[in-house]
């Protein structure tokens, strides 16, 4: 009994120590929240990988769009042969450097006109020029954003050129957009200069625009060219050759305006077209005779105040001598408009 009780006592133990021995290797495998960790270390995982990948940073940072604005506006470093396009109007503009240039003739022929002397030597900030005369089609898009009424609109006539006695008319029902009279229209003349514009409609067009008229020292520069020594003596926007039918428009051979920039022969160095011929351009300056004696060397504005205000460069229905680029011209700005005057702006 004792024996087997003590047998059974041993059993006992041996099993006690067997559980608990048993027990305590058990934690490991049971107790271990390895699987756990896992969990723990996907929950970065998983918050930080979308967030990364998805972020709209990429898209949101893409500054394409800001960088490729300017460069139609602006060209931030200009030099000669620099372009522009106008924002407001779409019309290209060129770049005229600063520098000095001479303006005015030297010439003794006694059939230029005394105002164009003395030739003088003029210094100019640069500046930004149109490269054609304004169009039909451009000074629509400003009546039509403005309502503006030209001083024709409001007369109701305007000079209109007759072939056959080869002189001009006040003729009622003319305006830019009946250009020869009530009876004519704008069909085929979109991309020709607009015409039948006073000094007042010039100047309002070009402060819609953004920009201003030329003064009389700007619209030469931007004709003659730079001086270079030799090259101070040009006559025309295209050098020293005599005006012809493949320059420019002029002298009636046409019988009225032509498209702009119909006469890239006729070209000034800066790129201008039709700053010879086709018509007479508006520039800002009041016209005096004898300016040029008592003309600013620098950035001239011309007279204070005057009677007339200048214009530049011919037309078709005149002879080419007009079409020098130190040829002076005047007209009443509040009076007079025909179907041979437009202009262009600068900036």
């Amino acid at each position: 009994m004792n024996h087997s009780l003590n047998r059974s006592l041993t059993i006992v133990t041996l099993l006690v120590v067997l559980a608990m021995a048993f027990g305590a290797c058990t934690p490991t495998p049971t107790a271990t929240p390895m699987p756990a960790k896992p969990a723990a270390t996907v929950a970065p995982t998983v918050t930080v990988a979308p967030v990364s990948t998805s972020t709209p940073l990429p898209t949101a940072t893409a500054i394409p769009t800001s960088t490729v604005t300017p460069p139609p506006t602006a060209d931030p470093t200009p030099g000669p042969g620099s372009t522009q396009v106008s924002d407001k109007d779409g019309m290209t503009l060129l770049y005229v450097p600063a520098g000095d240039f001479k303006m005015g003739t030297a010439s003794s022929d006694l059939s230029v006109d005394t105002d164009e002397q003395p030739q003088h030597s003029v210094y100019l900030d640069a500046f930004w020029i149109d490269q054609t005369e304004v169009t039909n089609a451009l000074f629509k898009k400003f009546i039509d954003a403005t309502g503006y009424q030209t001083d024709a609109d409001k007369k109701g006539s305007g000079w209109v050129f007759d072939a056959a006695t080869k002189a001009w008319y006040d003729t009622k029902g003319t305006d830019w957009q009946h250009p020869r009279g009530p009876s004519s229209n704008l069909n085929g003349l979109t991309n020709h200069p607009v015409v039948q514009v006073s000094w007042n409609d010039a100047q309002a067009y070009c402060h819609w625009a953004e920009r201003r008229l030329p003064t009389e020292a700007e619209w030469e520069k931007a004709a003659h060219g730079p001086s270079t020594g030799s090259g101070d003596d040009r006559i025309y926007p295209w050098g020293n050759q005599l005006p012809d039918q493949t320059r420019l428009n002029y002298n009636q051979a046409v019988d009225g305006t032509t498209p702009v920039g119909n006469y890239p022969t006729g070209a000034t160095p800066y790129g201008a077209l039709d700053m010879a011929g086709n018509v007479w351009e508006w520039v800002a300056d009041w016209y005096d005779e004898n300016y040029y004696a008592n003309s600013p060397s620098r950035n001239p504005a011309g007279p204070t105040s005057g009677d007339f205000h200048v214009l530049r460069g011919g037309s078709w229905s005149y002879p080419g001598s007009s079409a020098r680029v130190s040829n002076r011209f005047s007209d009443s700005p509040y009076e007079n408009w025909d179907g041979g005057g437009g202009f262009r702006c600068a900036r």
